[in-house]
C-alpha cells in the first residue's frame, strides 16, 4: 500500500521527498532560484519558452519552495524536466524556468518551512508542510491528476499562478 509521502514525491530519485534529485542542494550557494538542467522532455518542441510562476498565499516568510516542473511522463513517475529551490521572504515567491521547448507542463511543489530540505509528514505520511501542483489543484490521497495540473507553455514569455490552499 502506497502511503501519501511516496505518492507526494516531488522528484523521482527521492526516497522521503527531498530536494537531492534537483540539481542543487537546498543549502548550497547554487540554490537560490537555478533551475536544474534540462532533460529532452517527451512534449511537442516548436521554440524556446520562458515561464514565470507566481506562488501566491504562502503563510509562513520562512525557509524555501522547491519546486518541479514536468512534462507528462515525468509527472506521472518519470524525471522532471527543471527542478528550483527559491527562499520564501514574503506572501509571495517568483519562479523563472528559461529554455524550456513549447509543450504541456505540470508543477508539483512545497514550502519547505523548517529548511531541512524535505518535505516533513506526520507517522501516516500525510504532509505537515504546505504543498501545491500548476492550476493550483487539488489531489485526492496524492498528488493532483495531470489533466487538472497540466498548463501549455507557448514559445516566448508564458506566466503561470500557483495558489496555496
Amino acid at each position: 500500500m502506497l502511503n501519501l509521502k511516496s505518492i507526494l514525491s516531488l522528484t523521482v530519485a527521492c526516497t522521503a521527498i527531498t530536494l537531492s534529485a534537483c540539481a542543487v542542494s537546498p543549502n548550497s550557494p547554487e540554490a537560490e532560484m537555478k533551475p536544474a538542467p534540462i532533460s529532452t522532455p517527451k512534449t511537442d518542441v516548436t521554440g524556446a519558452a520562458t515561464l514565470k510562476v507566481t506562488i501566491h498565499n504562502i503563510k509562513t516568510q520562512e525557509g524555501k519552495i522547491s519546486a518541479a516542473l514536468f512534462d507528462e511522463a515525468g509527472y506521472k513517475g518519470g524525471a522532471q524536466i527543471s527542478g528550483m529551490h527559491a527562499d520564501v521572504t514574503g506572501d509571495n515567491v517568483v519562479l523563472d524556468f528559461t529554455n524550456l521547448p513549447a509543450g504541456e507542463y505540470g508543477i508539483k511543489l512545497f514550502h519547505d518551512v523548517n529548511g531541512n530540505g524535505e518535505m516533513d509528514t506526520n507517522p501516516f505520511g500525510i504532509p505537515l508542510e504546505p504543498y501545491a501542483f500548476s492550476n493550483s489543484a487539488a489531489g485526492l490521497m496524492g498528488p493532483a491528476k495531470w489533466d487538472v495540473a497540466r498548463f501549455t507553455v507557448q514559445a516566448g514569455e508564458n506566466s503561470h499562478t500557483i495558489t496555496f490552499r
